[in-house]
């Protein structure tokens, strides 16, 4: 598990009571880092098992990993690349197809892992 109990419990009643299906929570967060086309925000629940930070990488147009355009992808390269990650975060996570809770706006999952 990758959720703290307590954390898992929180996320399980929120989409439980319908909270991800009032519009879309990624594109309602507020930003922590601005690029020019994508932006940092917070996981609301994060995977706190594991990571000691676990932020979320999501284009600013709410679109599917299809739907991103040219500029969008040359961004993302750049961002993955770039001192901003590298700086923040040791991995960069995406749930497959069948786990995504929220497939229709792209994001990543940007995570420092605890140390043992």
């Amino acid at each position: 598990m990758l959720r703290t109990k307590k954390t898992h419990e929180k996320y399980l009643a929120y989409r439980k009571n319908g909270g991800l299906e009032n519009g879309c929570v990624l594109c309602e967060r507020e930003s922590l880092k601005e690029f020019n086309l994508w932006r940092v925000i917070k996981n609301e629940f994060p995977y706190d098992a594991v990571a000691e930070v676990h932020n979320m990488l999501v284009p600013k147009r709410h679109t599917k990993e299809a739907g991103l355009t040219d500029e969008e992808r040359r961004e993302l390269l750049e961002i993955k690349e770039g001192e901003y990650i590298a700086e923040n975060y040791n991995f960069i996570l995406e749930a497959t197809v069948g786990v995504k809770s929220i497939p229709a706006h792209f994001h990543l999952h940007l995570a420092k892992i605890k140390e043992i």
